[in-house]
Parts: structure tokens; C-alpha cells; sequence
């Protein structure tokens, strides 16, 4: 399984990748080099962002595609490979054809099997799952264990729009990790940007932090005990 980005590398420096090159091919090229395909070859090949491929690489890329074969940057010696290949873009291919930004015969080349993924705010029922992987991988990763979560700040997860989807969730459950001192990531944890939704998430009832509209300031203060307590395990 090889991968490569497509949208981290300038277009020549892409080509040599992509396709390899030989000695002298350019300058700096001072030994020859396998390219992603040949390296692939009797595997599969992940094209990540290929949306922001530049146009001279796709009409490269759809004769590979169609011929089974590269052609290293310097010598005309086709090699021929056997490559599955998968791609991914977070762009919409058909708006970027109509931009004349992507080629619509290599589209059409790709697209034998599509999987759309829905954004993380479509599939709420994912976040939890989520949550659980990222915190057991993050807490290996940072030297902690033992770490749980609340129901409070599951809530709160569950609620989110999450624009940045995946990579959001997981930053943000990274940041309760390694603030966290207790080994119980809480509403205590939560990045800035969440406190708030956390307040409501912690409120009396249903009805959240509403709730106490109208309630005596003795009332107000004995809910607020009542939940630093929680918090703090009755300590």
C-alpha cells in the first residue's frame, strides 16, 4: 500500500514521483529513482487530494491509467505495472470539470466505484465511536491511561457541527488529553471554543441552564455545589 498526496508537491516534483526518473534526468537528479506506480506495482496506490493534481500530471496519470504503463521522467522505456488504484479528494470533481480545473475523461477513468462520506455532523452516531478510538490512541501516544470520559462531554461532542470533521474531533479530543490532570476528561477540559456548549450540557433537567431562570439565589447556589461536587467525586 503506497501512499502519496497529491496536493503537497509542485508539479515536477509530483511527475517524479508519480512516474520515477532516471540519472541526469534534471538537475539534481544524480541516480535513477523508482517512481509510486513501479513501486506500487502488484499493489495498490492511494492518490490523496487528487483534485488539486495539476492538468499536465492528469493527462500523464490517464495514459497510465489506460496502458498499464509509466514512463520515467528522462528515458522514453515503458514499464509496464499492475497498480490498483484509489483516490480522494475533498473537492467536487464535477464543479472542478465545469472550472476546467479537472480533466472529465479522467474523472470518468476513476470513477468505476464511488464512496461519498458524509460529513461528521450527517453522522453523529460515528462521534461516540470516534471519541473512544482517539482517546485510547491519544492516551498511548502521550504516556497516560485509565483516561474516561463524562456523559457531559459526550453530549457536548454529540452536538457539535464539527466543520473540520474527523481531524476536529480528533485535535480536540487531543486537547482535553493532554490538559487533562485527573484522568477524567470532563467539561473542566474542554477547549475554549466549547465551554459554553459545555455549561448548557451540565444545566438542571432538560431544559439545561434555562432552567434556573427565576430560581432564588439560594437555589442557584445549591445546584452549583451540587455539581462541583460531581465534578469532583464528592471531594
Amino acid at each position: 500500500f503506497v501512499p502519496l498526496n497529491c496536493a503537497e508537491l509542485s508539479e515536477n516534483v509530483l511527475e517524479s514521483e508519480l512516474f520515477g526518473h532516471v540519472k541526469g534526468a534534471f538537475t539534481g537528479a544524480d541516480r535513477d529513482r523508482v517512481g509510486r506506480f513501479q513501486y506500487a506495482n502488484g499493489g495498490t496506490l492511494f492518490l490523496d487530494e487528487i483534485g488539486d493534481m495539476p492538468t499536465a500530471i492528469q493527462v500523464k496519470l490517464l495514459r497510465v491509467l489506460e496502458s498499464s504503463e509509466v514512463v520515467r521522467v528522462g528515458t522514453n522505456e515503458p514499464i509496464k505495472v499492475n497498480v490498483r488504484l484509489i483516490s480522494a479528494t475533498n473537492r467536487d470533481l464535477v464543479d472542478a470539470i465545469a472550472e476546467g480545473k479537472f480533466r472529465q475523461d479522467l474523472y470518468h477513468r476513476l470513477k468505476v466505484i464511488s464512496i461519498k462520506l458524509p460529513p461528521l455532523r450527517e453522522r453523529r452516531e460515528d462521534i461516540d465511536l470516534l471519541t473512544d478510538h482517539f482517546l485510547k490512541e491519544l492516551s498511548v501516544s502521550h504516556g497516560k491511561s485509565h483516561l474516561s470520559i463524562t456523559p457531559a462531554v459526550r453530549k457536548v461532542l454529540r452536538a457539535q457541527q464539527w466543520p473540520g470533521n474527523v481531524r476536529e474531533l480528533k485535535n480536540t479530543i487531543e486537547s482535553m488529553v493532554v490538559i487533562d490532570t485527573d484522568q477524567l476528561i470532563d467539561i473542566d477540559d474542554l477547549t475554549d471554543d466549547l465551554q459554553f456548549a459545555g455549561s448548557s450540557a451540565t444545566g438542571v433537567g432538560g431544559e439545561g441552564l434555562d432552567s434556573l431562570v427565576g430560581k432564588s439565589l439560594e437555589e442557584i447556589e445549591k445546584h452549583y455545589i451540587a455539581e462541583t461536587l460531581k465534578i469532583t467525586g464528592g471531594n
